[in-house]
């Protein structure tokens, strides 16, 4: 089993926005008590091609979503409000601005080719006094192949004569 996930990469990758305050709590698929963050795992579909055998195998490319979210205080103050969003505008700034650097998070299974925003930051759940605040997320990732040598010598690459 690894050492850790893709999960817990991206949020330690998100940790070092500018925009995400440090000595907040930040959890994983849990948005604990007011003033906290969360990264939440959202379901992806697993993407296909068939290959020259009419089997279905998985693509090169895959893509996982994921959902960033924080508690705020909310409410007829339209100020506040306005700061939660833009908190949330830096946090998608900050993730195209790593994303155009080819500053990824590490990848476990293979590499990171992309990661955007793909939904912009809006609150829901909103109560009398606060709102979950989200932004989605998009991971674009190439699946690392075995070597042959992986495979153990199953696949020779010399060509076969007839």
């Amino acid at each position: 089993m690894p050492d850790t996930n893709n999960t817990a990469s991206v949020r330690t990758w998100l940790r070092r926005c500018p925009a995400i305050e440090r000595a907040r709590a930040f959890g994983v698929d849990y948005l604990a008590e007011n003033g906290s963050y969360s990264l939440d795992a959202t379901p992806t579909a697993l993407r296909y091609r068939e290959n020259i055998l009419g089997e279905m195998v998985l693509r090169d490319t895959q893509e996982q979503n994921f959902v960033f979210a924080s508690r705020e205080p909310y409410g007829d103050e339209f100020r506040q409000n306005l700061d939660n969003l833009g908190v949330m505008q830096d946090v998608a700034a900050w993730i195209i601005g790593r994303n155009n650097a080819r500053d990824f998070p590490d990848w476990e299974g293979g590499d990171v080719v992309g990661i955007v925003p793909t939904i912009s930051g809006y609150p829901i759940a909103m109560g009398s006094a606060f709102a979950r605040y989200q932004i989605q997320i998009k991971v674009t990732y190439r699946v690392a192949r075995p070597s042959p040598s992986e495979l153990g010598g199953q696949f020779s690459p010399k060509a076969k004569t007839i």
